[in-house]
This record gives structure tokens, C-alpha cells and sequence, in this order.
């Protein structure tokens, strides 16, 4: 599969590899059913950043042409036209080069040109949110959450793979614990700050313990820690009672777990140390929710962004 990126066009490197992609499918070289490389692997073949291809193959997705399967990879499901069509399609784009060159156009500036023609047909009316966390659990888990409370694409990015000026992306959002680093990283760039809360089931249920239970929580990281354990606190579980842990410290989350009989953390949590939990401890699964209020924000700002863009559509229409 040959791909080539070229850094210094104005097409973005995500959208480069998406035609580059779509153009070895409509070719032949990539056949329904064929599997693409991992994320990982390409990017160190293209020498780019893992998110500029995991959003090329998660836009795919999105648009029909790509499915990917946890535990077997990312597959070719689109049928391209047949060899007629193609053929026939093939012409017109040669056609329109041919045109475009002689007129002096340049085939960055075609590709603009027809992006905003497409614009005018309202070919994007729902934004991409760009979901920012500072690890891989909690960004999976979150990223799932905010794809069911709405129906836009959201495109996942870990902190540190974080641009100053990201692209591909209309609006971005991650947790409170975040949002000022975000804000900071990117200067001018919506930011939406969403509210995680914890199960209150699992409260309630934490609440009914006897009071000498030992009890350890464990978390992706030291905010949720935080987070959890005050929340903790205020249905009366407080250290010595609570000791904590989190999984970048293995030898800390052994100690803790070796001395506990009841085990607090996230199922994808629980997951990822299940080898290490003693025999006869309990284990209550500890996730958190995004709360009512951050669905609806994220919804309000949707919505802000959608009547912005057709306040611009408006003003930069222009007869045909």
C-alpha cells in the first residue's frame, strides 16, 4: 500500500490520507474485505502523529468505507463504483484538472474550490468534537459517552498529542480536570468543560458497607483518585478506612489491594489488574457518568456552532 503525506500542502494530513486511501480502494490495490495496517504502524511508516491517522481511518468509518473490529483490525467495507463508472468518473476529474490549469489553478486551490462548493450544499452540518484526555482508559471511556450523548463525530486525543492548533476538529472538550490545561495549549479554540460524576449507585451500595471494611480504590490516574475519593467522603468512607492506588504504580497498587477487602475502580479498570486482586476480595465496579448537565451544554454548543456556520454560509453566498 503506497501512501505518501505531504507536509508543506494546505490539505491537511488527515484529509490527504483519507482521499489517498478512498483512491486505492477505487484503483483495486485496496479490495473489500482487506485489512488496513494498525494505527500505530502506519503512523511510524508515514512519520506522523498516531491521531492524524486514527481520525483518517475513524472518518472513514464514520462515512462507510472502513470498519473496525476490537481485536482484529480495521477493514475495507466500501464498494467502489464499478470499473464503468469509475472510468467515466475518472474522465471528469481530468477533465476538471485540465480546466482548472489552464486558468492558472493550482490543485490545493481546486481542492478549496470544491470544498466550499460543497459547503453550500450543506455538506457538513454537524460538527467534529475533538474529546481530550490525559490517558488512554479514561479517553476510551469518555469518548464513548460523549458519542452516545450525541450525534456528532467525536475524534479522541490524548493530552499530550495535543496541537496548539488542531485540525480537523471544529470544537474540543474534555473534563474539568483538564480544561484549563487545554484552554492553555490552545489559545482561541472553543474549549467545552464537561462534569463527570460517580455512579451513585455505587455510593449508595458504598454507604451500606460495615464500617471496618477496608476498603481500596483504585483509578486510571491521581485526578480520578481525587475525584472519586472525595465523592467517597461524603457518604462518610474516609481514610484510614479507604486507602487509594492508581495503575501507573504497580508496586503501591499491590500493598493496597494485599490489605483490602473490597475493591473500588472502574470496569476497564478492574480489567487491566484482575490477575492482582487477592482471592475473597469484593469488587464493586466504580464508574462515572457524565452528568445531565454536561449532555446538555454539549448539546447547547452543537447547536451555537451550527447557527454560527449558517450566519457565515449566509454571508459568504454568493449567486451561481
Amino acid at each position: 500500500m503506497r501512501l505518501s503525506l505531504d507536509r508543506r500542502g494546505s490539505t491537511s494530513l488527515t484529509d490527504q490520507l483519507k482521499a489517498q486511501i478512498r483512491a486505492l480502494i477505487l484503483s483495486g490495490r485496496l479490495g473489500t474485505g482487506n485489512r488496513l495496517p494498525p494505527v500505530r504502524t502506519l503512523a511510524g511508516f508515514l512519520r506522523v502523529n498516531r491521531n492524524t491517522v486514527a481520525r483518517a481511518y475513524a472518518e472513514l468509518e464514520r462515512e462507510g468505507v472502513l470498519s473496525a473490529t476490537p481485536g482484529r483490525g480495521t477493514f475495507v467495507v466500501w464498494t467502489p463504483p464499478s470499473a464503468r463508472a469509475s472510468r467515466a468518473l475518472t474522465a471528469q476529474i481530468d477533465r476538471l484538472l485540465a480546466t482548472a490549469s489552464a486558468a492558472g489553478l493550482a490543485v490545493d486551490g481546486l481542492i478549496a474550490a470544491i470544498a466550499v462548493r460543497a459547503g453550500r450544499r450543506g455538506s457538513q452540518t454537524r460538527p467534529r468534537i475533538g474529546f481530550v484526555e490525559c490517558n488512554p482508559v479514561d479517553l476510551a471511556y469518555f469518548t464513548r459517552l460523549v458519542r452516545a450523548a450525541v450525534e456528532v463525530p467525536v475524534i479522541p486525543s490524548l493530552l499530550r498529542d495535543l496541537p496548539a492548533e488542531p485540525h480537523d476538529v471544529d470544537l474540543l472538550a474534555t473534563t474539568f480536570f483538564h480544561v484549563e490545561e487545554v484552554r492553555r495549549r490552545c489559545r482561541g479554540f472553543e474549549v467545552i468543560g464537561l462534569m463527570a460524576l460517580p455512579d451513585f449507585r455505587t455510593l449508595e451500595e458504598v454507604a451500606r458497607l460495615p464500617r471496618t471494611r477496608r476498603v481500596a480504590l483504585v483509578c486510571a490516574t491521581a485526578e480520578g483518585v481525587q475525584s472519586k475519593a472525595r465523592s467517597l467522603a461524603a457518604v462518610g468512607l474516609r481514610t484510614p478506612r479507604l486507602a487509594t492506588a492508581t495503575l501507573d504504580a504497580p508496586d503501591a497498587l499491590r500493598e493496597v489491594l494485599v490489605g483490602a477487602e473490597v475493591v473500588l475502580a472502574a470496569p476497564r479498570v478492574i480489567d487491566r489488574m484482575r490477575e492482582a486482586i487477592p482471592a475473597g476480595v469484593r469488587v464493586i465496579p466504580f464508574a462515572s457518568v457524565l452528568s445531565d448537565g454536561a449532555a446538555a451544554l454539549l448539546h447547547e454548543r452543537i447547536a451555537a456552532w451550527r447557527l454560527r456556520r449558517a450566519r457565515l454560509r449566509g454571508a459568504l453566498e454568493v449567486p451561481a
